[in-house]
């Protein structure tokens, strides 16, 4: 039986456009497809095999905004950096992810308040692979004693903590000698200081507005001493306002019981 030339004519146009339609289906859902996987990022960094920096992603900064929420006033951060057993200089490997994230986290996070650990782990990381969590986060809290002071540093502002119904820093060494430093680095600058005090709740709020205010004075004092002109100085108290934590135990008071120094550049 002979086939018209018509039919076979019309057979061919109808596959061409069958074939055509197939092609610009295949190529919408791949390209849909890999759109899809880009936009389920969530911004916690990804490393690919042997390398110790992370894949861009644009969702980084609220990532690390949450992250950060998660610490309280002082506490350190541990970063653990993940290596597998067979990229190459595993443990420095992982110190290295753990310092590239950290080096990400500033200067809203100082790296004083940063540790550094490293781990091996067996989770699918493979040479060609794709990119994958190395490192986990937890937090270490701050623990002091009633007596004890001490310095947080916190993107510019610098927090210096009291012990209970003190104005002195009880010739704290350790809190002399920050000072004095960052004196040193800001003398010869046009910086000017903002010094706040505040105080847990126990008390009146007149007394506590007084005794902030007698807290800051100190800490101005300081920083004239070691140079900085009163005239680039403002001093001021929110007495028991604004607490940065729970006024129902002791270590929240303390933490509360503070003098915020912001470096103005």
């Amino acid at each position: 039986m002979k086939i018209p030339l018509w039919l076979i004519a019309l057979l061919f146009v109808g596959y061409t456009i069958w074939a055509a339609n197939y092609w610009h289906n295949y190529q919408l859902r791949h390209c849909c497809a890999e759109t899809a996987a880009v936009a389920e990022t969530t911004g916690v960094p990804l490393f690919r095999w042997n390398t110790d920096k992370p894949e861009p992603d644009a969702k980084f900064p609220d990532w690390k905004k949450a992250l950060l929420a998660k610490g309280g006033q002082g506490d350190t951060l541990v970063i653990t950096g993940f290596y597998r057993s067979g990229e190459a200089n595993g443990e420095q490997l992982a110190l290295a992810r753990a310092a590239a994230i950290r080096d990400m986290l500033a200067p809203e996070f100082p790296a004083s308040r940063v540790r550094l650990a490293a781990r091996m782990v067996d989770d699918g990381l493979a040479e060609g692979g794709n990119a994958m969590e190395s490192a986990s986060f937890s937090w270490s809290k701050m623990v002091l004693k009633k007596e004890e002071s001490a310095v947080i540093e916190a993107d510019k502002d610098v927090i210096l903590l009291f012990p209970f119904n003190s104005t002195e820093r009880d010739r704290d060494s350790k809190v002399d000698a920050y000072l004095k430093q960052l004196c040193d680095k800001h003398k010869g600058t046009a910086a000017t200081f903002n010094v706040v005090g505040h105080t847990d709740n126990v008390g009146t709020d007149e007394e506590n507005m007084k005794l902030g205010l007698a807290r800051a004075r100190t800490v101005v004092r300081t920083l004239t001493e070691y140079g900085i002109a009163a005239n680039r100085i403002q001093t001021s108290s929110k007495g028991e306002s604004e607490p940065v934590a729970d006024n129902a135990t002791d270590e929240g008071r303390q933490k509360n019981r503070r003098v915020v120094i912001t470096v103005n550049q």
